[in-house]
């Protein structure tokens, strides 16, 4: 027979009945390891030291009685069976000891309900310990539901805020690019202009990790120079932490990955804000670093990778440090070493998202009282990147030479900076601000309109309602959208409405010239109908 073992602390003073009781707990089929205590004092210590899994207590001792005995066990606060075995108890004292919290309780010259009474109680202490870890289950999932329900909003009131926000940045870059153009490269105003442009390219910038951090924004992996990206993550870095932080770099020789710059630099922020924070406001040091390694086949199967060369990130801190049950819940959702109200424990798990999604790992080691080094390993490219340039630069576009463009936006001030950039480089262009005037433009062919351009989010129609009614208007015409805030979703949508193009409103000062010239040249390629 297989014996159940159990840990049971006994109150006696009698040897005997002490040896007797083990002997009907063997009987029962249990493996008891039993301690017998017979003063207040002993039972407090034994209590400390546990764990136990059921206390049994004689009723009447010498100088000591097993109500006492009860009274200690329920300040210890255990969930488990407190039996009495007597020999003296008589029915109105069980009842009162019953109601002082006892399970239940065992005559001496019965003692064989010892082992079935307390299979009875460890079960019903198992199945209140099952619903305890149950609610509490229960309680937990109900959190993090309210915080994923939170973030949700804070990703739909991030998609709104872009909107409006890449309207405004629009205007200020494009009205910045065509100051800047009226202006000779010498004027001394072009360095103050040069200054609101790069604060405005990173507030662009910004909109862009808010909308990450939201998984509103499309993914975009190409073949990219780390070492550029690790240094302004440096640099931003520095302007955030505190003067009696230490922050090193260790940047390596250049290295190229197939990744999405904008993330990638999330997971060096977000590393280096938590490394941060594991200073607790105290001076330290923090080292961001980037070199070339390569990854063994054993090394690859243990953190799903690939073998062969890889890029090696690393952040590094002289903080806290970690014990081993937080390392094993670093990277968990909602799971935060910080006080209430202090942080969402997201950062890291949104870091191990974008690193997975790279094909890459992210290890950690750590030592209480010493620090952590975060590891992020992923697979190298080769040394020569995806040529990027400035979309105006990527390839020739045809010279304007007054062809008719049509531009629509609910906002005044954007349209009016592309009505001016487009007529500046040689086109002419019609500005609307609400759909009614555009579609009639469309409609009227003496009006000539050879491109059609419209925003995607505007009160009454979306663009993508627009686009579908110039399509039946005018079949054949070129159509592209402008928007605040690109999706998967919008890109897809659009391709179905037959949009050849969509343009991202922040930097339509720059594409929109280009896009024109290149819908102006897909249409004059098309196969007539």
């Amino acid at each position: 027979m297989n014996e159940r073992r159990i840990r049971v602390l006994a109150v006696e003073d009698s040897e005997n009945d002490f040896r007797l009781a083990v002997r009907l707990l063997r009987r029962a089929g249990f493996e008891p390891d039993c301690q017998r205590v017979q003063d207040l004092q002993s039972l407090r210590q034994a209590l400390i030291e546990g764990p136990w899994d059921a206390v049994i207590s004689d009723f009447s001792m010498p100088g000591f009685s097993g109500l006492e005995a009860l009274t200690e066990f329920r300040k210890a606060a255990l969930d488990i069976p407190f039996i009495f075995v007597s020999g003296t108890i008589g029915e109105e004292t069980a009842v009162a000891a019953m109601q002082a919290g006892a399970n239940d309780y065992v005559m001496k010259e019965n003692m064989s309900r010892l082992g079935p009474a307390l299979e009875r109680e460890l079960a019903q202490a198992a199945r209140r310990a099952a619903h305890r870890q149950a609610e509490s289950e229960l309680s937990r999932f109900e959190a993090q539901l309210h915080q994923a329900q939170k973030m949700e909003s804070l990703g739909t009131l991030a998609g709104g805020i872009a909107h409006d926000f890449n309207n405004i940045l629009g205007a200020i870059l494009g009205n910045l690019a065509l100051a800047r153009a009226d202006l000779a490269p010498e004027h001394p105003a072009q360095v103050a202009l040069g200054e609101i442009q790069q604060a405005s390219l990173r507030a662009r910038d910004l909109v862009r990790q808010i909308l990450t951090f939201s998984r509103r924004r499309p993914q975009q992996l190409q073949n990219i120079a780390l070492r550029p990206i690790v240094e302004e993550t440096f640099r931003l870095l520095r302007a955030t932490l505190p003067a009696g932080v230490e922050l090193r770099l260790c940047a390596g020789p250049p290295l190229y990955a197939n990744a999405d710059a904008t993330q990638l630099q999330q997971v060096l922020m977000n590393l280096g804000t938590n490394a941060w924070h594991a200073l607790r406001g105290e001076a330290g040091q923090i080292e961001i670093g980037l070199d070339a390694t390569h990854v063994d086949a054993a090394t690859a199967r243990m953190r799903g990778l690939v073998a062969g060369p890889h890029i090696h990130l690393w952040v590094k801190d002289t903080g806290m440090g970690m014990d081993t049950s937080t390392l094993a819940r670093v990277f968990e959702p909602f799971f935060t070493t910080k006080a209430a109200g202090q942080g969402t424990g997201l950062g890291l798990s949104v870091v191990h998202g974008i690193v997975a999604s790279h094909h890459g790992s992210i290890t950690v080691d750590s030592e209480l009282g010493v620090g952590s080094i975060f590891h992020v390993h992923l697979p190298a490219t080769s040394s020569t990147p995806a040529l990027v340039l400035p979309l105006e630069q990527a390839t020739p576009v045809a010279a304007a030479r007054g062809e008719h463009v049509a531009y629509l936006d609910d906002d005044e001030t954007v349209m009016l900076v592309m009505v001016r950039t487009l007529e500046k480089a040689g086109y002419r262009c019609s500005g609307f601000t609400d759909a009614d005037s555009a579609l009639a433009a469309v409609r009227d062919a003496s009006r000539g309109v050879e491109v059609f351009i419209t925003d995607y989010n505007m009160p009454g129609r979306s663009g993508l309602e627009v686009a579908q009614e110039v399509a039946v208007i005018r079949p054949g015409l070129p159509i592209a959208i402008s928007s605040g805030l690109i999706t998967d979703e919008l890109c897809e949508q659009a391709r179905r409405a037959g949009v050849l193009a969509v343009i991202e409103k922040e930097n339509a000062f720059r594409e929109i010239v280009p896009q024109v010239a290149r819908l102006l040249t897909l249409a004059a390629t098309r196969t007539p109908p």
